[in-house]
């Protein structure tokens, strides 16, 4: 069919007057879509001219003078609509073969994720260059496919006139002692109506955050978990909203947890959207070798496999992605090529644990599938937005290109209109704010400082990577303002992960002496051999020592205050030691780091000997700190 179809190709463009030839690809999920029909259509009217198809292929020979539209059809996908201006090219050009070629990208009609209004118009123009060839129309078709993936989750209503209560989503966080950084990790937790009857039950995530996202506000009476930890007294444990800006204390029996929720507490945890992060780092794994995946592109598939987002992994092979709707399904992938015979993708969590493996193939991509239903997987995944940094990037332009504003002052406020930081505009016109906490919502201002922006009409918001993002109108004598709608802000934030080992990574930034990180590096009771979990970690610290060759570390070990004070010293100066020899037998010069156990000498809190504490409070002091050191 292939051959047929290339003979008819040549035997089209090599007879008769010149035309414009579409050659076309149909494809769902980067493979080829089979039995697609179409329909061609003159706007300008006359007679349709002849069209080829080949099973996911067609081609269309059309005359210059008119303006055409081919409806794909598919009996599972999206009708998609190809636009052909062809009604400007000038007469002295019609002797002119005019050939473009496509690929025509379908979607499902019962993917929840596409916005299927959007595709009653063209989903692709070609239009003429005014020179000698058909191109794209790179505005329109740029506008079309931001547009394809929803920015907003549906809202349930009710049906049929009945009074239906609508669906909410009802989330919180489970701390100790009100400290954000003691969360209550991977624990059941369910929620009961007025009568003390079930209605649900899931899980906290890595961070203590959970969500029950599809319930009857009117019949959420209490929280409930188990305590697992005796040592904790039950009014020690707080569940606060999501903003922070409500905490409950805790009450129960020797072996429970719970909250009583008062009409006007419980509206501070309800929400009709909620969403969460997902992130880590991926590592390309074979038998000679291990590396992280680093600068690659990553892309998050819904669970027909449409790309809904993509971003590139650090130089530690990590990423981020936002906005992940719960009781979902999704997937994480790469492109296949990115993956050799004999090879691997892991990823692993902020913490360094494996949480996957990159091992299905679709789409085109070596992907991984998951829910977002709150299991032990996707909690391991989820990245709270305390761990996640920001860079901000934008260019402003004053009615067209060709006026970059220049030595402008641009304030970056959050969403309390509270300055975070400013930055001024290059000549281009070029700004950026770089590794910032994340803010889900945040403002540009600039003032107009001696009127010198009234000479504009508009404002001119271009993306890092020079695509517009906004118009804005320019009040005369006025300052310039502008709050992003959520879409915009994706394409002006760039998200990763709060990471100290990027800074002194980067050679160009001068090293902060008697920095400290401090990593929780797991090693077994009493044990002093490194797990694979920390062998993820030292990999990270490896490549900075061997990025930035002045950097030297004092490594120390420090326990917490349980048993012996003369065993826990012992126990943390192998356990630095063993740090110190695995670091050194990947390549770096011994001279070059120093290990030292201190035991429980330098612990964080209060949890000393004979006083009482949880597993969450001791688990603080037990770590290995990196301090930066000539």
């Amino acid at each position: 069919m292939k051959i047929l179809f290339n003979i008819l190709f040549l035997f089209l463009i090599c007879s008769g007057r010149a035309q414009v030839i579409i050659i076309g690809h149909n494809q769902l999920n980067n493979s080829a879509l089979n039995q697609v029909s179409y329909q061609l259509i003159e706007t300008t009217g006359a007679k349709p001219v002849v069209a080829l198809a080949s099973k996911s292929d067609f081609m269309v020979k059309l005359n210059f003078g008119k303006t055409y539209t081919i409806a794909l059809t598919h009996d599972e996908c999206i009708t998609n609509y190809i636009e052909i201006i062809a009604n400007n090219i000038p007469e002295s050009k019609y002797e002119t073969k005019m050939t473009y070629e496509l690929n025509v990208p379908f979607y499902y009609k019962r993917d929840e994720d596409v916005n299927k209004e959007i595709f009653l118009k063209p989903s692709h123009r070609i239009i003429f260059d005014n020179v000698s060839k058909m191109i794209d129309d790179t505005a329109y078709n740029y506008s079309f496919n931001r547009n394809i993936i929803k920015k907003e989750m549906p809202v349930v209503n009710a049906t049929n006139n009945a009074v239906v209560e609508e669906k909410v989503m009802f989330s919180g966080k489970v701390v100790l002692h009100s400290n954000p950084k003691l969360t209550y990790n991977n624990q059941k937790i369910s929620v009961y109506d007025k009568l003390g009857k079930l209605i649900n039950t899931t899980s906290t995530n890595r961070f203590g955050q959970f969500v029950f996202s599809s319930v009857n506000a009117s019949q959420i009476a209490k929280v409930k978990v188990e305590n697992t930890d005796a040592a904790v007294q039950n009014g020690n444990y707080d569940l606060q909203n999501n903003e922070r800006n409500t905490t409950l204390k805790s009450i129960g029996g020797n072996n429970f947890i719970e909250w009583q929720l008062k009409p006007e507490d419980l509206q501070k945890f309800l929400s009709k959207k909620f969403t969460t992060n997902i992130g880590g780092k991926l590592v390309l794994t074979s038998i000679n070798q291990k590396k992280f995946l680093d600068n690659k592109t990553i892309y998050l598939s819904n669970k027909y496999n449409t790309i809904i987002q993509k971003t590139k992994t650090n130089i530690f092979g990590s990423f981020v992605f936002e906005n992940i709707k719960p009781d979902n399904s999704y997937y994480i992938g790469v492109d296949a090529k990115e993956v050799g015979k004999g090879e691997r993708i892991d990823f692993l969590n902020k913490d360094d644990k494996l949480v996957g493996v990159l091992d299905t193939l679709a789409g085109g991509k070596k992907s991984m599938k998951f829910n977002s239903n709150y299991n032990a997987q996707f909690n391991d995944m989820s990245i709270a937005d305390e761990e996640m940094k920001m860079n901000v990037n934008a260019k402003l332009f004053g009615d067209n290109v060709n006026n970059p504003i220049g030595k402008l002052k641009i304030i970056l406020l959050n969403d309390q209109y509270q300055p975070i930081d400013s930055t001024i505009t290059d000549d281009f016109g070029a700004f950026k704010f770089k590794y910032l906490p994340f803010l889900r919502r945040f403002f540009l201002s600039a003032e107009n400082k001696d009127n010198s922006l009234d000479i504009f009409n508009n404002i001119l918001v271009f993306s890092n990577d020079d695509n517009l993002v906004k118009i804005l109108s320019n009040a005369k004598g006025q300052k310039f303002t502008y709050k992003p709608l959520e879409t915009e802000m994706a394409r002006l934030r760039e998200i990763e992960v709060d990471d100290p080992w990027l800074d002194l990574a980067n050679t160009s930034k001068k090293t902060e002496k008697d920095k400290v990180i401090s990593e929780s590096i797991l090693f077994e009771s009493n044990k002093f051999d490194l797990l694979p979990q920390a062998t993820e970690l030292l990999d990270k610290v490896i490549l900075v020592l061997q990025t930035n060759k002045k950097l030297n570390l004092e490594i120390s070990a420090h326990t917490d205050s349980r048993g012996n004070d003369a065993d826990n010293l012992k126990l943390s100066q192998m356990r630095a030691k063993t740090v110190v020899n695995y670091v050194v037998s990947k390549g770096i010069d011994t001279e070059r780091l120093v290990s030292i156990g201190y035991g429980e000498a330098k612990l964080l809190n209060k949890c000393g000997n004979n006083i009482n504490c949880g597993e969450l409070e001791h688990a603080q002091n037990r770590r290995v700190e990196f301090k930066i050191i000539n």
